[in-house]
Formats: structure tokens, sequence, C-alpha cells
């Protein structure tokens, strides 16, 4: 045989040769199959038969780390019960020790920034689509840098374009799942476009959302405005953003907070339009498909709502 048969030295002794620049940013990991945590990047792994691997089978959440606490924990710890129970995951932790053992990471992580990523795993145990299979749910936690959007952006807007990769279904739209191809796709097709986002459109020409971010605008009426629910991803980053914008409304500096479905036409009439997310916080939209959104030039609410998260952060 030409193929080397590895021992179990010599494969570890090549796991650690390899290297990459993302594989820098990797400052912990916390692996229930492991039974603890490592920092060692190398060793950073899944086994190859769990249905998170072959099946896209399990549930995740993206945590921002600030000055070393974990921002709107809470509520991204609820999104993430939401999506295991309509799939049927079971927790391997109470939500007591899961909090625990996430604090634990950040602390061995040593960063005061970081994002911390977490996948609730259907679990090692066959190649099939059958999920009892499994030998149970297995939690992969990983710390790794947080590396932020270059300030330009702020300050010029971003471009963004119609992406004809077909909505999800709504009932999947809903589920914060590790089966991303559709978001995967979307993000390539941004890439390959050169621009910085596309943004999707469901059958009847709603708007939904980016590939890993919510979509909200300022319409003619200076409302704020984000589409439905029903078919987009509940973002805890927008949730949180739309609560600290009724400060604006008080001030009166804008008429309300509501949500509607949006056309593209209203995208192309808005006074604003805004990306937010975990890692972006909220990034203004300056040209939709090479036309300008409003005047062209980064907007008051995108402004203010990012100094207002910015400061509800800390």
């Amino acid at each position: 045989m030409g193929i080397p048969l590895l021992s179990s030295d010599e494969i570890l002794k090549k796991l650690s040769l390899y290297s990459y620049e993302q594989k820098k940013t990797y400052l912990a990991m916390y692996s229930s199959w492991y039974g603890g945590i490592t920092k060692d990047p190398s060793l950073m792994m899944v086994p190859l038969d769990d249905h998170l691997v072959h099946r896209g089978d399990g549930v995740f959440e993206a945590m921002k780390v600030v000055q070393g606490k974990v921002y709107l924990m809470n509520d991204h710890l609820d999104r993430l019960e939401s999506s295991a129970s309509q799939l049927g995951i079971q927790w391997p932790y109470s939500r007591e020790k899961l909090v625990e053992i996430i604090q634990d990471l950040v602390k061995t992580a040593g960063a005061s920034e970081a994002i911390v990523r977490l996948f609730m795993a259907r679990g090692p145990g066959g190649f099939t689509t059958n999920p009892y299979d499994s030998v149970g749910t297995q939690l992969y936690c990983v710390v790794t840098a947080y590396k932020a959007m270059p300030e330009q952006k702020y300050i010029e807007g971003v471009a963004i374009g119609k992406s004809l990769v077909p909505a999800k279904d709504p009932w999947f739209a809903t589920i914060k799942s590790c089966n991303y191809l559709h978001n995967v796709m979307m993000k390539k097709e941004a890439v390959d476009r050169k621009i910085d986002f596309t943004i999707g459109f469901d059958p009847k020409g709603f708007i939904t959302e980016g590939s890993t971010e919510n979509i909200i605008l300022l319409n003619a009426n200076n409302e704020l405005v984000r589409p439905h629910l029903r078919q987009i991803l509940k973002g805890t980053t927008m949730m949180r953003a739309l609560h600290l914008a009724q400060d604006l409304v008080r001030q009166g500096q804008i008429k309300a907070v509501i949500e509607k479905d949006l056309h593209e036409q209203d995208l192309l009439t808005a006074k604003e339009v805004m990306m937010v997310g975990t890692t972006l916080d909220v990034l203004p939209v300056t040209s939709y498909e090479g036309q300008k959104v409003g005047d062209g030039r980064v907007g008051f609410v995108a402004q203010t709502l990012r100094r207002l998260l910015r400061e509800d952060m800390k």
C-alpha cells in the first residue's frame, strides 16, 4: 500500500503542524465529548460521525464578549432553547451549568473582546439521517478573537444587492440551525459581486434578511421598520437595537418603531437602511444595486443606534 497507516502519535504530530491565519484567532474551546477545555487550536475538533457534521443537525449561537462579559447572553440562550426544542434536541446540561461553562471558557480565553460560538449538536453515532442513532446531545463551544468591521464602513456605509438564492422556508428560517447552506451561498454571491451583502426576498417579493444579518430601515414617514418575523431569524441585536430606539421615539427624533412587510421599493425610497447583527452592531447602507439609499450618506439614526448599542454593552 502506498498510503501510510498512521499511529495516534503521528496524527497528533501532523495536526500540530497544520497552520493557517484563522487558526491564530481560536482562543479556547469547550467540548462535552472531551469533558473539558483546550487552548490548542489543533485539538478543536468534532467527531466526524456527529450528526452536526454530516447532516447539519444541530443549533448554534454567536455571542459578543465586551469587556470580558457576554452581551445579551440570556437572549441568545432563549433563542438556542427555542431552536433546539423545535428540532427535538435535548440540552445536555441545565441552563445554569451552561452559563457556568461559557463564563469559565471566556475567562480561560483571556480576551476582553471576543466572540463565543456555541454549538449544540445531535451528537455522534452513525452516518444515517436517523437522529436516534446518536449517543446523545453534545456541546461544543469556542471563543474566537473579535474582528470588527473596518471603521471606514461605518463612516461611508456599505453596498448591498438583491440575492438570487431562494429564501428559506418560514419554519426553517426561524430556527438557528447549523444547516447554513443558504447563508453560505448568499455570502458567496456578495463576495463574487464585490459588494458587502446581499439580502433575500420571499416568493411574494417581501424582504427577508442577509446572510447572517437582519435589515431594518427608516421610511419616508420617519418610522423605523423591521420585517415581520415569520420568515427571518429573530436577531438578538436587532431586537435590542429596536428596544433602544424607543428613546428616539420619546425624544421625537423618529415617529415610531414598527414591523411590516417590506418590498424592494421600500429600500429605494427609504431615508436610511441598516444591517444589524452581533458582529456588526448597526451598519449603515448607502447603496442598493448601485442606487443611492437616501442621500447616499450615513444617516443620524444609524449613527445614533450604533452609539446606543455600544453604550448598552458597557
